[in-house]
């Protein structure tokens, strides 16, 4: 699989200071149980903002349409409805160029 055969799907999510670990906790239980079970997941990465304010969650898929598939899934899925408290935003990106340390 080349690199532009991938899809990166990055999903903001809000937090306050109150709720982010709670948010933490929830959508990794999410990604662990559900997401990372799909067809055509690769890898993902949590990330907290250092100031309390959100989540961004980056994932790597075999394709755009596995994550879709997987996102049909999710439609349904029973803990949606905590999640979306968290106004989850996402965007789907081609990998273009890959970049380590010389």
């Amino acid at each position: 699989m080349t690199s532009k055969e991938q899809h990166i799907v990055i999903v903001h999510f809000t937090t306050d200071k109150e709720n982010q670990n709670r948010a933490i906790q929830e959508v990794g239980d999410y990604i662990e149980s559900f997401l990372s079970c799909q067809s055509g997941f690769i890898a993902s990465r949590l990330h907290a903002d250092t100031d309390g304010y959100g989540l961004v969650h980056y994932a790597e898929w075999s394709s755009e349409s596995d994550f879709l598939a997987a996102a049909g899934k999710a439609r349904s899925h029973p803990d949606l409805p905590k999640l979306m408290v968290y106004k989850p935003r996402a965007s789907g990106y081609q990998v273009l160029r890959k970049f380590t340390s010389a």
